[in-house]
């Protein structure tokens, strides 16, 4: 008789277990259709790596030209528009090294490699995790590593506008552009699957309201510095690619609806006016203009 109730008791732990995995399961599928195809993570887990073993390297201990090498690193990876456009300061020469000054333009995309502290990181990393991996799985390794480093671009161009005196790092203007496209991705399918509209709406609390709160919370009370500009930069690409690619999810659009093909359209024509007025910007101004 003891052993019949300790097999139900066992029985039912596993069932509630395996009703919890397939609730976390559901919460995170955003496919569109049943068994739809799924891509391999390839991109997110190893720039994910890279980022890790890249802030790794801030620990070694060694002084390199007289700076530790935390510094020296920091001052080849961060994004500053004086180590790439010229200025008349040439006191920035001694931060920014010799090597392609003053033209280094691959900090562009190495800044959205480097953080500073552990807390930075994580709190990047898992965000990045998250948004990456569903995204990729669905879109594949291409339209997601297009959409990252063109949001990292935006996030960079925006933030030179509002800082350009200023050094910036981190991969947050990324994660702004695969948040935004994952909530597009969610409004398109609450408009297409009205049956299952509070199930999705509940993802996009769980997804992308409920991870971000607490690093509101934290930042806010700490006073640590957020690049707004960056976030905005990042999260305007997510949003006009995912409308160029997803279609726009207005409540009177409907996917089968031949003008509606106008949205994509002025989606990438929007798109592509930005990145050439903001480049422009960059390339044709004196950096020393910028501050």
């Amino acid at each position: 008789m003891e052993e019949s109730i300790a097999i139900e008791d066992a029985k039912s732990t596993v069932i509630k277990k395996n009703n919890i995995c397939s609730w976390v399961q559901r919460i995170v599928n955003i496919d569109d259709v049943p068994n739809q195809k799924h891509y391999y993570v390839v991109f997110i887990i190893s720039t994910s790596t890279l980022q890790i073993f890249i802030h790794l390297l801030t620990y070694i201990n060694i002084i390199w030209k007289g700076e530790r090498f935390w510094f020296t690193l920091s001052c080849l990876f961060m994004f500053f528009v004086p180590c790439m456009r010229p200025t008349r300061d040439y006191t920035f020469k001694q931060i920014c090294f010799s090597f392609m000054y003053p033209h280094q333009l691959w900090r562009f995309f190495s800044g959205a490699l480097f953080h500073m502290v552990w807390y930075h990181l994580l709190t990047n990393i898992t965000k990045q995790l998250l948004y990456g991996i569903l995204l990729e799985r669905k879109y594949g390794s291409v339209r997601v590593a297009i959409l990252y480093w063109l949001s990292n671009l935006s996030a960079s161009l925006s933030f030179m506008l509002k800082n350009g005196k200023r050094a910036g790092m981190g991969a947050s203007g990324s994660i702004y552009g695969l948040m935004i496209f994952l909530v597009m991705d969610r409004l398109v399918a609450l408009q297409e699957k009205t049956e299952r509209r509070l199930f999705i709406l509940l993802q996009i609390f769980l997804l992308v309201i409920l991870p971000n709160v607490p690093t509101m919370i934290v930042f806010s009370i700490l006073e640590l510095p957020v690049g707004h500009s960056a976030h905005f930069g990042g999260g305007l690409v997510g949003f006009l690619l995912s409308v160029g690619i997803l279609g726009c999810p207005l409540p009177w659009i409907n996917r089968q609806w031949r003008y509606g093909i106008i949205y994509k359209y002025i989606a990438f024509s929007l798109l592509f006016i930005y990145f050439l007025i903001t480049l422009t910007i960059f390339f044709v101004n004196d950096a020393s203009i910028l501050f």
